[in-house]
């Protein structure tokens, strides 16, 4: 740092006191609030003793397994297929399997219900069957509707950068298709497929949506609605008692994040390099039948539940499908609530300003990164990813106890209001726009840099006038990954929401959980909300397009 001016270096440590004060910070406090200035043996040992530790942490790692099971056997063939042979729909059918990646899984499970309820389910009357959607099976099949996306996306990726020498030598020798997957494509991407493997587990471990409004009413309690029970309690031992359990959790996780850290250095070894050009299976006559199972996968996963949350919406009495039922009620008494457009307000408000600050942040952030070099850079990477993968619940109560109350001797009196929400979504996000730019800064020629340098500007001209201009497409794509999944937060909002801070999310709980008058209005505030999503979605496309016409 020798050759940096002054006001450099303060923008260097302002950053790394940010970095510390948002990541670093809350997990810090809140061990010595639970641990050392609370310190509690009995309660530790009573929370980690009792039966629903037991039966939470054993569910908790079942269904975790299960998801992760079954999300690789539908996502590793839907990729080989879509990568590695020649179906004429393949770009359709990426795009369209990675739609469920935009909606919030607690969406679907809300659709599930409507399908699968054991008392009046569409599909149990319709087809007349008896399942029961809560249970492990239900929760099972509803994250993996989701969830299948992390490993599918992962496996595209890789099997699109993946050398095909070694495929195509096997195939000259007469291995037959899947012989040289099973002897050589998979052994190539097994590190991928394990980190997509861990990433889901992970996502399951973290989960708390779909297990609140599907496991709790079946007596089904994982390690985060467990939290949640205990921090709803209301009295200090309940709260205590949470955050207790939460670094138990977060112990975990942790565990689990330096796994698949590991496979992901070690990933890409293998496959990466010039690539030949991989001749396609040709499926010839197999190819409508092929786009038909594939309908039906796309039909089960993405418009049934979407179709389902229609007709729900629509009807004035569950359970009764006919035309006369169809009405517009569940929609007029949605807007009559007061909560409704105060919900749509809080989360337009909190979704936007945390995108705003979280680019600026985040474009900030990236320079320091870029300009300090690779020693510093693994750290700072690791510190701002660590709130992104720790549990929504984990990291809720962190920032009660860390922001609720005083910050370092400053009484500044944020809980129970907008503000400690839009702290905990800032941390919680800033990893997607810090990690896009930076991502951007190394694709840039240094050449243009160090021209400007040697031309006398400072670092503050270089920075706005080359760098900006330069990941402002990056900046662009990182909005739409921090906008959208702000915008229907569920997971710490639930925790930190108080009177009047009613969100999308947290109102569509509260729907579900206490049920409407009509039991159609929670699905007409999904439909709502998956319009809303798809409408940007759309519209991110378009600025896409629009980005890349003017690079061009």
């Amino acid at each position: 740092m020798r050759n940096i001016s002054v006001s450099h270096k303060i923008l260097i440590l302002i950053s790394f006191l940010l970095i510390f004060v948002l990541c670093v910070y809350p997990y810090l406090n809140f061990f010595n609030k639970i641990f050392i200035e609370s310190f509690n043996l009995k309660l530790i040992i009573k929370v980690f003793t009792s039966s629903m530790f037991v039966k939470a942490l054993f569910n908790s790692l079942k269904l975790a397994l299960l998801v992760s099971l079954l999300c690789s056997l539908v996502a590793t063939p839907l990729a080989w297929l879509l990568t590695r042979t020649n179906l004429k729909t393949r770009q359709i059918w990426k795009k369209l399997f990675t739609l469920s990646y935009a909606i919030p899984p607690y969406l679907g499970a809300i659709a599930w219900i409507k399908l699968c309820n054991p008392s009046n389910g569409i599909l149990n009357n319709i087809l007349g069957v008896n399942f029961n959607i809560y249970s492990i099976t239900g929760l099972t099949i509803v994250l993996s509707s989701f969830f299948f996306t992390f490993i599918l996306l992962n496996l595209m990726d890789t099997l699109g950068r993946m050398d095909a020498t070694y495929e195509e030598a096997a195939l000259l020798s007469g291995s037959s298709y899947i012989g040289v997957f099973f002897k050589i494509t998979f052994p190539l991407i097994k590190n991928s497929f394990l980190s997509g493997f861990f990433l889901i587990f992970l996502s399951v471990m973290a989960s708390f949506g779909v297990p609140a409004i599907i496991g709790i009413p079946g007596g089904i309690f994982l390690l985060t609605t467990q939290i949640y029970t205990y921090q709803k309690l209301g009295s200090l031992s309940g709260i205590y008692m949470s955050g207790i359990l939460a670094h138990g959790l977060f112990l975990i996780t942790f565990v689990l994040i330096m796994i698949q850290i590991y496979l992901q250095k070690k990933s890409y070894k293998l496959v990466s390099g010039k690539s030949s050009r991989l001749n396609l299976i040709k499926l010839r006559k197999s190819q409508p039948y092929i786009n038909i199972i594939l309908f039906i996968l796309f039909f089960i996963i993405f418009i049934l539940p979407i179709l389902t949350l229609l007709i729900s919406a629509l009807s004035k009495t569950q359970g009764i499908y006919s035309f006369k039922n169809f009405t517009l009620d569940n929609f007029k008494y949605l807007f009559s609530l007061n909560e409704t457009l105060r919900s749509f307000r809080n989360s337009l408000i909190l979704s936007s300003s945390v995108t705003l600050i979280c680019l600026f942040l985040g474009f900030i952030f990236s320079y320091v990164v870029f300009t300090l070099g690779k020693s510093k850079k693994q750290l700072i990477n690791f510190l701002i990813s660590l709130p992104y993968s720790t549990p929504g619940t984990v990291l809720a109560l962190a920032i009660i106890f860390s922001f609720g109350g005083k910050v370092f001797g400053v009484n500044l009196g944020l809980y129970n209001t907008i503000g400690l929400i839009i702290i905990s979504y800032i941390i919680k996000y800033l990893y997607f726009s810090f990690k896009t730019t930076e991502d951007a800064f190394y694709q840039v020629d240094i050449s243009l840099i160090e021209a400007a340098k040697l031309s006398g500007a400072k670092w503050h001209h270089i920075l706005i006038d080359i760098w900006y201009p330069m990941v402002k497409p990056a900046i662009l794509a990182s909005a739409f990954l921090i906008f959208l999944p702000a915008l229907s937060e569920l997971t710490m909002t639930i925790l930190l929401t108080g009177p009047g801070l009613e969100t999308i999310g947290t109102l569509l709980f509260q729907l579900q959980e206490y049920s409407d008058i009509t039991g159609g209005t929670a699905s007409a505030l999904a439909i709502i909300v998956i319009l809303l999503i798809m409408v940007l979605f759309l519209l991110f496309q378009l600025l896409n397009l629009v980005i890349k016409r003017e690079k061009i």
